[in-house]
């Protein structure tokens, strides 16, 4: 008895087997491709199908076929001037689906056969159609992002990114392909639309490897604004430094990546750890000016007007914080005649000695110069707001003609 239910149980595998190979043969001989790979796909997850590799292999056919048959018009109208209609969306559509049956297929073609025995069938020839595939995907990906279809076109780009690893390609080194930092930056940017950050950040931290300097400065820019938005609980934020740390490791002379590690040090109260990293920039890049901002508004916190200044004397007039900075100074100038002036006057009648009041007004005149200096850069106080210390400067020092022209 126990002998012809082994018998029937393996008659039903082997029926099993046979209806699963049966499903890959007639999926060969459909033409509408949509319903070839409909046929197909049972056959390709059943464990009963005997060759996994060549299901897949059978899959690429049928999907290549479709996509070679529309890019074949496409490339004809190009190369004519001719307009023929074309699947467009069809196209990308088989595209789609055979690169990732091909690479399906080899996962399984490197498996050992009865014999124990690797005899890769399908590599070569898979390997060699989908490059064509692969860049069909990416020119249609960018198409679909500028049309904002953008979870159509992440798909598409994370598919042209993630197949440069895989087995199929083993030997080709696509990971230096040169469009690999167009398709992670316009990847990054629908992943942001479709506020998927996570994925933006990863899409962006392939883009900064670009050596085009358009695709790597912007790709930084949305890298860094991506990891900001990630910061909501305090786990968060101490991800946030480490993994700015690691940029800054990976980029020691981007200004940007500084100043982002710099603000989340501040924004922790970690001032020590800010003048750090200040210095270290320095080191590495003398003729940076943005360390020394930083380090003249701690000073400026500190009250230590002298040593402020100092470090605002070294930003440069190109710098783009260049104008708060000459504000700052001059509001650094001010103070420290203010505290002169409280310092030096006498308790009961509030006058300082001749020598004193002197000094107090060369004070202020330095201070005016500074003013004067954002005056000149933002006549408007659209970025500093520059009059009401001035005038004051104008009243202390005489020059009420002067004052009163501030309105």
């Amino acid at each position: 008895m126990k002998k012809l239910m082994m018998m029937a149980l393996m008659a039903v595998a082997a029926s099993t087997a046979f209806a699963q190979d049966d499903l890959v043969k007639q999926a060969s001989k459909i033409d509408n491709w949509e319903e070839a790979v409909k046929t197909i796909t049972p056959a390709l997850t059943n464990d009963a199908t005997a060759d996994k590799a060549k299901a897949y292999n059978t899959l690429v056919d049928i999907t290549y076929k479709k996509f070679k048959k529309e890019d074949d018009v496409k490339t004809t109208n190009q190369i004519m001037k001719k307009n023929d209609a074309y699947d467009a969306d069809g196209m990308i559509k088989a595209g789609v689906q055979s690169l990732k049956a091909a690479m399906e297929c080899d996962k399984y073609d490197q498996l050992p056969n009865e014999k124990g025995k690797v005899k890769l069938r399908f590599r070569n020839s898979n390997s060699a159609r989908m490059q064509a595939v692969r860049l069909a995907i990416l020119n249609g990906a960018i198409e679909m992002s500028n049309d904002k279809k953008d979870q159509e076109a992440l798909e598409c780009f994370d598919l042209y990114l993630s197949s440069a690893t895989s087995s199929l390609f083993e030997g080709k080194n696509l990971t230096n392909d040169p469009n690999r930092g167009i398709a992670a930056f316009y990847g990054g940017r629908s992943a942001v639309q479709l506020q998927d950050y996570a994925k933006a950040t990863d899409m962006f931290k392939i883009g900064v490897q670009d050596t085009a300097k358009q695709i790597h400065d912007l790709s930084f820019e949305f890298l860094l604004y991506c990891m900001r938005l990630s910061q909501k609980t305090a786990a968060d934020s101490a991800k946030y430094i480490n993994d700015m740390k690691e940029l800054y490791a990976q980029f020691p002379e981007n200004e940007q990546v500084y100043g982002s590690l710099s603000d989340a040090y501040l924004a922790k109260g970690d001032n020590a750890e800010v003048v750090r990293l200040a210095d270290d920039f320095l080191a590495k890049n003398p003729q940076a000016g943005l360390p020394h901002v930083y380090k003249a508004y701690l000073l400026m916190n500190d009250k230590k007007y002298d040593e402020s200044i100092a470090e605002f004397d070294k930003v440069p007039e190109t710098a783009a914080a260049y104008l708060q900075c000459v504000f700052n100074r001059a509001v650094c100038k001010y103070n420290k005649a203010a505290d002169f002036n409280e310092q030096n006057s006498d308790m009961r009648t509030g006058r300082m000695t001749p020598e004193n009041e002197a000094a107090y007004k060369e004070m202020l005149h330095k201070a005016q110069l500074d003013f004067e200096k954002a005056q000149q850069l933002d006549p408007d106080q659209m970025t500093v707001k520059w009059g009401y210390l001035l005038k004051n400067v104008y009243i202390a020092t005489g020059q009420q003609e002067k004052a009163d022209a501030i309105m």
